[in-house]
């Protein structure tokens, strides 16, 4: 479950800073920040996530890596509830939208990372290490 999470938030992530860089200083669509430093991170986390994924990290480090995110996109969400430029870090100033993606999302990551492990899931990490 921890890796199929990772796949999929990866691929969001990803996909988010990949198209931002070349929508830097606006909004995605009028509803989504789009900053270069935060679209970099973007792409950074996605890369990582996708590389526990698909590469030969182990479970706990998938785990790991989706509390991280998790924990972050849900600390961005509660900080745009004070100041939507996260005090003055993304000019253009996070929306609704964005701040309900980043806690819905967080949240999600948050919950399926302390979700309990399947036999089923241990044994996948297991043979893709072989």
């Amino acid at each position: 479950m921890h890796r199929l999470t990772a796949r999929i938030l990866g691929v969001i992530v990803l996909l988010l800073g990949v198209v931002g860089i070349f929508i830097t200083d606006e909004h995605l669509l009028g509803i989504m920040n789009v900053y270069l430093p935060l679209d970099i991170i973007r792409i950074i986390l996605g890369a990582a996530l996708l590389y526990v994924d698909f590469g030969p990290a182990s479970h706990a480090a998938a785990k790991t890596l989706i509390i991280i995110v998790g924990a972050m996109y849900v600390l961005m969400g509660l900080l745009a509830f004070a100041d939507d430029t996260l005090f003055g870090l993304l000019p253009t100033g996070f929306t609704g939208f964005d701040i309900g993606f980043h806690l819905v999302v967080g949240v999600a990551a948050l919950v399926i990372a302390f979700m309990p492990v399947r036999d089923h899931d241990r044994h996948e990490t297991v043979s893709r290490r072989h």
